[in-house]
């Protein structure tokens, strides 16, 4: 959930507690209720004699006082908003491609040892092609935490823009993964399942969009011939390049004759 333990985040959201309402004096709360009236006299109650929050400040900062969090309770709420942020991903497709069609490891790992092929797809935009919405992965060392900043988390749970939130969380969800994954290079296209529409498992797409057909250089001449014939009746404009392996592993591509 945050960058820190939780009882450190706890921590820090309790002494500064204060200081965000503070900073959001005159931002009406989007928080639901009974919190949001609440917050609102409390808005009230400061604006009206500033003294008020250093003194409840003062109060928070007692030895002694029972903590305004539970750590217990905050971690039971974490695993289930984690459960509910999973649930929801269900109802995600995501379709990942990669910029890197040279990687002899791609080829390896997912063209079935070269023996598969290689698709081009560039967005129709007058169509309004679904395929504009590629994003970039970003990888990093770690998963990063939900909320990159403990004090935005309460800040922009009482104050902030919860569907806009909601949607930082996903695309940091989807476009965020570890570096050992880095060699992909990885352009995730992810499309939500609209109410009452049913799961699917191919994405529709416009014909002219799949504009290149790379051959693996592994792949048997009767599939050759079956998916250079599939392509064309697809789309009759398609180029066509043959991969070929050099002494050395790397990959080139030259164009095919049946382009």
């Amino acid at each position: 959930m945050f960058p820190e333990e939780t009882e450190v985040a706890l921590k820090k959201l309790e002494d500064s507690f204060t200081d965000v309402i503070l900073a959001h004096l005159n931002d009406p709360p989007t928080c639901a209720s009974p919190m949001r009236e609440k917050l609102a006299m409390i808005q009230q109650a400061f604006r009206t004699n500033p003294d008020a929050a250093k003194t409840i400040k003062g109060e928070l900062a007692k030895d002694g006082r029972k903590p305004m969090f539970d750590v217990e309770h905050m971690r039971s709420r974490a695993k289930e908003h984690l459960k509910e942020i999973n649930e929801f991903m269900q109802g995600m497709r995501v379709l990942c491609v990669t910029t890197n069609k040279d990687s002899t490891r791609m080829w390896d790992e997912y063209a079935q040892q070269h023996k598969g092929v290689a698709l081009r797809i560039e967005a129709n935009i007058a169509k309004d092609s679904k395929f504009q919405r590629f994003q970039p992965v970003i990888y990093r060392e770690t998963r990063p935490p939900l909320h990159d900043d403990t004090l935005e988390f309460i800040a922009g749970g009482l104050f902030g823009d919860h569907e806009a939130r909601i949607r930082a969380i996903m695309e940091k969800i989807i476009y965020s993964k570890t570096l050992k994954w880095q060699h992909e290079s990885e352009y995730p296209l992810a499309i939500p399942v609209a109410k009452d529409e049913k799961p699917y498992d191919t994405l529709k797409y416009h014909p002219e969009e799949i504009t290149e057909l790379y051959i693996g250089s592994a792949m048997d001449k009767s599939d050759k011939e079956d998916v250079l014939a599939k392509a064309k009746a697809l789309n009759p404009a398609i180029r066509v390049f043959q991969a070929k392996c050099g002494a050395d592993g790397a990959i080139a591509f030259e164009p095919s004759g049946n382009s």
